[in-house]
């Protein structure tokens, strides 16, 4: 009867400790999401696929995240217009917000046209295709990083790139 007690406490408490690992990478350190990583990995990445030199990436990526950033904040905006419908939302409402959202999506394909010729100034035309694949790639490749389970094979963010261990006070696991 002990025995059975004794292996009860140990499986409830091996239970416990995985379930408060739930957000963590397996390891007991939490990981939170770094900007500054992300943008350095975009690039490094960009750089090696579209296969810019030195000159070239240093011309384009001032241009590209000028692009971005407007981008970024159209696409707020778009996520404020369709947050703006609530329950008393009228049909009236929900059009408004749904054409916000329109005209948004084609205020940045304008952007684009107008960027990609700004980036003509700097890569050839080759060079810019090359590197809207490995933009595209790339993001795909962070998709996978970001998912809350990782792929069948399990959680990714082990050695995801784009996190930063947390550096919360008494964590003695960071350097």
């Amino acid at each position: 009867m002990k025995r059975i007690i004794v292996i009860c406490c140990c499986f409830l408490t091996t239970a416990l400790s995985f379930a408060q690992q739930g957000g963590n990478n397996g390891q007991g350190r939490r990981h939170e999401f770094s900007p500054e990583l992300y943008r350095q990995n975009m690039e490094a990445f960009v750089t090696r696929e579209a296969q810019l030199t030195p000159d070239e990436a240093q011309r384009l990526f001032p241009i590209l995240h000028e692009m971005l950033g407007q981008q970024r904040r159209n696409n707020e905006a778009q996520r404020e217009a369709m947050r703006s419908c609530g329950e008393n939302a009228t049909e009236s409402d929900y059009e408004k917000a749904v054409k916000r959202v329109l005209e948004l999506d084609v205020e940045n394909k304008r952007l684009e046209q107008d960027y990609y010729k700004k980036f003509h100034s700097v890569i050839s035309w080759k060079k810019i295709h090359a590197v809207r694949f490995a933009l595209w790639r790339f993001q795909m490749e962070a998709l996978k990083h970001f998912t809350p389970h990782g792929d069948k094979n399990g959680p990714r963010n082990q050695q995801n790139p784009w996190h930063r261990r947390n550096s919360r006070p008494g964590n003695k696991s960071n350097p």
